[in-house]
């Protein structure tokens, strides 16, 4: 099996929100309770950004909750830095808790906020756990050593390279260093960041990450895979050569930003299938299939 894209995606679209929206699109996807959830960004007539939940027995067939689930307005001990919206957030399962990592944007840029919930009915907003600008974190699903771990994208200059980080607590974060590099003149020339969560694999922790190639009328979205040292995350022991995921159908292609696979989340089942739940052109949500196999299969060796 190499990668197979859903025949009927998109799997959502605003159609299936039962309150107005202008789109749904970059969701954080996990297994809770028997059923497939899937936290995802809706934006709002007024342009801002909120999450919704969507629900699913065989991962396939969504249905929408009929309201918000997090606001920009729910952050009221940071709110000066949501104000314009919460966007694309990511989950971890990691002790007793799912974390959420995401996008607070407001004029001071965007930071990364941290949420936690234990049912997706509460949601503990713990704030703010980098600077602006920075987003595109995920948290791993357990501890390295003695000490938590993130992956997060700041934005320095022209400079948009991945970085890797730890905290002994998962509030306070140090030990920041560059793990990957965009490649120039590929695909990922532009800038990079990293997509899902990472999953733990014998092989090491594999990644998926976004590359991003620019032209004068705009810009062209792809995922790649790498994996990680399973006991020096910072090390990178293998990387696709290539792109394994990227546009071709035209609601991938066309929408509020066009050219544009974007993905926040995936599922690892117990047969080592992987569920992937990407967005096309910023508009929807779609559903792509593979292995862990094949994504291993991928991540050619790289010198430590």
């Amino acid at each position: 099996m190499t990668i197979e894209k859903y025949r009927y995606n998109p799997i959502l679209t605003k159609e299936d929100v039962p309150f107005r929206v202008n789109s749904i699109f970059n969701a954080g996807a996990v297994k809770y309770d028997g059923s497939y959830l899937l936290l995802a960004r809706v934006e709002m007539p007024n342009g801002r950004s909120s999450f919704v939940l969507a629900r699913s027995d065989d991962g396939i067939k969504f249905t929408v909750d009929k309201k918000i689930c997090l606001a920009p307005e729910d952050h009221t001990e940071c709110y000066g830095l949501t104000e314009w919206g919460i966007e694309d957030p990511r989950i971890t399962k990691l002790d007793d808790y799912y974390y959420i990592c995401y996008t607070g944007y407001s004029k001071f840029m965007p930071v990364v906020i941290l949420t936690r919930t234990v049912d997706f009915k509460i949601f503990e907003i713990l704030g703010p756990i980098t600077e602006a600008s920075n987003k595109d974190a995920v948290l791993f699903p357990e501890k390295i050593g003695s000490f938590y771990w993130k992956i997060d994208r700041p934005t320095a200059e022209k400079r948009q390279d991945i970085w890797i980080n730890c905290s002994p607590d998962i509030i306070h974060w140090g030990q920041h260093r560059v793990l990957l590099e965009p490649a120039p003149g590929t695909w990922e020339g532009s800038k990079i960041g990293i997509s899902a969560p990472p999953v733990r694999t014998e092989k090491g922790w594999l990644v998926m990450y976004h590359g991003v190639r620019s032209f004068a009328m705009g810009s062209l979205y792809k995922q790649g895979i790498i994996l990680l040292d399973l006991h020096q995350p910072w090390k990178i022991i293998g990387q696709s050569r290539e792109p394994f995921l990227y546009p071709e159908e035209e609601h991938e292609r066309i929408g509020d930003v066009g050219n544009v696979i974007f993905c926040n989340g995936w599922i690892i089942e117990d047969d080592k299938k992987v569920k992937i739940y990407y967005s096309g052109a910023d508009m929807n949500i779609c559903l792509a299939t593979t292995t862990l196999d094949y994504l291993l299969s991928l991540c050619q060796p790289r010198a430590i």
